[in-house]
Order: structure tokens, then C-alpha cells, then sequence
């Protein structure tokens, strides 16, 4: 029955179509520090500008962003519950949009995004399953829904409920997400305790409704 479920969810993120290329994590340029902290610079493509990692180890670092010279770097305060930070993973989404995320141990995964040319910076954005770049948006896990918000704002425009398979974390149950190119959201999630794999392709409006 489970080996069924399986090929039935795979030929449907099959019909969902060729996904989109993803984003490679950056490797960033690394260097040794005076001391032995480790100092990674992920430059974006405009002049003198991007974000800096000063680790210690891998659970103990400083992460920020830059312009000019990364030393002087203005510092992400880290989120709640957090003294320092992971380690980061560096996702260029466009030329000047970083999506600098870190990873908390499963379910958890904490992100911010750092948009070069308008100096912003978002609080910590939890459980991001998938951005839209060019609308600014993200999918996020929340306790019991599938939640499209705008990326700075953090102000819902899109809230999905289902009847989602039993899971100690909904993202588990969300087997396929992407944001598609006519701004529309596909997605192949487990309904039921039967687990039956369901593809949708929904619209997502750019703002809020009134």
C-alpha cells in the first residue's frame, strides 16, 4: 500500500510539470580569522556588497550583511530562543535578493532576506517551503494551514487548509511545493489517513485581501 502511495505521488509531481531550476546555495569565499574563526563573504552582484558569516564553529557564528567592507558588517540579531546562529546556507534568488537561511534541526529552519539595492532586511521568516522573487512572497508552514505572506511585511494573502494526513509537522505532508513563472502556486500534499497524494495548482494574489 505504502510502495503504491509512493509511485501515485510521484507520477503526480510528474503532471505538475518541469520545475523550475533552483538556486544553488553559494559557496562564498572563505577565509581563517586571527583567533580561528572561520570568515565567509557571499558577494552579491552589486559593487561591494552582500553577506558575511564569522563562525566559530558550525553552531556558533555571526551573520550580517555589508556594504564596503565586510568587517564591517551590521550584525542579524538572532531569533528567539537563540544566542548565535547556525552556520548559514546563502541562496542568491536574484542578483541583489539573498535569502540567507538556517537550519535549526528538523522541522525547524529559520530565514531572513537581505535586498541589496533598498537596504532591507525581514525579521526571521519560520518553515519557508518556497519564494516567489519577483512578487516578493513566501509559502510557510504554519501549525495547521499552508500560508502565502508577503516577504517583508510578513501580511497574509493566501491561507490553504486541507485535509492533511497526521503529521507531527505539516511540512511532512507537503511532498512537492514551487511557486510557477504565471504566479500561480502548485503543490502535491498527502490527504487522510490514507494518505492519498492530492496535486492543486492554485492562484496567489500579490497583497492582501481587504
Amino acid at each position: 500500500m505504502w510502495t503504491l502511495a509512493v509511485l501515485l505521488v510521484g507520477s503526480a509531481v510528474g503532471m505538475m510539470g518541469a520545475a523550475p531550476a533552483r538556486h544553488s546555495p553559494s559557496a562564498g569565499e572563505c577565509s581563517t580569522q586571527p583567533g580561528g574563526a572561520s570568515l565567509c563573504i557571499y558577494r552579491s552582484l552589486a559593487p561591494s556588497a552582500g553577506v558575511v558569516a564569522s563562525c566559530h564553529d558550525d553552531r556558533d557564528c555571526r551573520v550580517g550583511y555589508y556594504y564596503g567592507n565586510p568587517t564591517d558588517a551590521v550584525w542579524f540579531a538572532p531569533p528567539a530562543g537563540m544566542t548565535t546562529l547556525p552556520r548559514p546556507e546563502v541562496i542568491w534568488l536574484t542578483a541583489t535578493l539573498a535569502q540567507v537561511r538556517f537550519d535549526c534541526l528538523h522541522p525547524c529552519s529559520v530565514s531572513y532576506f537581505f535586498e541589496v539595492r533598498r537596504h532591507r532586511l525581514s525579521e526571521p521568516r519560520y518553515a519557508v517551503l518556497a519564494v516567489d522573487p519577483r512578487r516578493l512572497l513566501i509559502a510557510v508552514i504554519e501549525p495547521h494551514a499552508l500560508v502565502v505572506r508577503q516577504l517583508f511585511s510578513a501580511r497574509e494573502v493566501l491561507k490553504l487548509e486541507r485535509e492533511w494526513a497526521p503529521a507531527a509537522w505539516l511540512g511532512d505532508v507537503i511532498v512537492a511545493l514551487r511557486f510557477d513563472p504565471d504566479g500561480r502556486l502548485s503543490f502535491t500534499w498527502l490527504r487522510g489517513k490514507e494518505r492519498a497524494p492530492v496535486t492543486e495548482r492554485v492562484s496567489v494574489p500579490s497583497v492582501p485581501h481587504s
